[in-house]
């Protein structure tokens, strides 16, 4: 993960990381890869949010989660939360490079949701969803990151019995949750 973020968000990640970021990031690798509960507690403007984003952004791409919840303390929140992930799948040159089966078709949207419905790749949808409070990744044949799925809740939405029917007939429920509590001091990161 820490790789990952050198790499692909130098611009997000360029100071020196401190033994707390290095532990974290730590954390968040070991949640995401093996499961468990992490809460992230840091001062104001050290990287929670960035980290926690990015972190959505590797599982997704790396094929480690296929279904990411984002909440926030509002809707407003997670719609943010969701927005900035949009953003760095449009805009980021260095994920474009070496994802180019997920990043293409977003870019081929450029920005007009109405596209998702007849994007094709050879000859197949995509299936791609790019709504405001949800995404499903490009259904790529040998895509790691096919057919991921993105969505977001305010701490009292629905969460419960949030699911997602898939391509190739299967029914998936979230596997990374990534909540944000009232507080900006704290931020969690849970793997179902």
């Amino acid at each position: 993960f820490r790789l990952f973020c050198e790499s692909y968000f130098p611009e997000s990640f360029h100071l020196a990381w401190s033994e707390d970021h290095l532990k974290a990031i730590h954390r968040i690798e070991t949640a995401v890869l093996e499961g468990g509960l992490f809460a992230l507690a840091m001062p104001r403007g050290s990287g929670k949010t960035q980290m926690s984003e990015t972190a959505a952004i590797w599982s997704m791409l790396y094929g480690h989660r296929e279904f990411v919840t984002l909440i926030g303390a509002t809707e407003t929140a997670a719609l943010e939360m969701l927005e900035s992930i949009k953003t760095e799948l449009e805009v980021n040159d260095h994920l474009h490079d070496d994802f180019p089966e997920v990043i293409h078709p977003i870019k081929c949207l450029d920005g007009i949701a109405n596209r998702c419905a007849g994007q094709l790749y050879k000859g197949e949808r995509t299936r791609i969803t790019w709504t405001s409070n949800e995404l499903v990744l490009p259904t790529i044949r040998g895509s790691a990151a096919s057919g991921v799925i993105v969505r977001v809740a305010g701490i009292t939405g629905r969460v419960r019995g949030m699911k997602y029917k898939r391509a190739d007939g299967r029914s998936v429920r979230p596997s990374l949750v990534r909540s944000e509590e009232h507080t900006s001091e704290l931020q969690s990161l849970r793997v179902i």
